[in-house]
């Protein structure tokens, strides 16, 4: 994992240890300035039919969230 205050690159197995396809072992993010833009984009994605991998908290120190998109993507949202 490679992180500074405006990058994230990591490499790593799919978490819940099944086999990596699509949207298991891999992710993108978007950083949002703060953690209201990250809990209103959790709440816009899951109303928009997106499904739930996190809800809003603090992990590693800052506030994120996942959902998986339509397709199955994951995707983190962090502020």
């Amino acid at each position: 994992m490679w992180v500074n205050d405006k990058f994230m690159f990591a490499l790593a197995g799919p978490f819940d240890g099944n086999d990596a396809t699509t949207g298991n072992g891999s992710m993108i993010g978007f950083q949002v300035d703060n953690e209201a833009d990250v809990d209103r984009l959790y709440e816009l994605a899951i109303s928009l039919g997106g499904s739930d991998e996190g809800k809003p908290g603090i992990r590693s120190g800052h506030q994120s969230a996942y959902v998986r998109d339509l397709d199955g993507n994951k995707i983190c949202i962090l502020a």
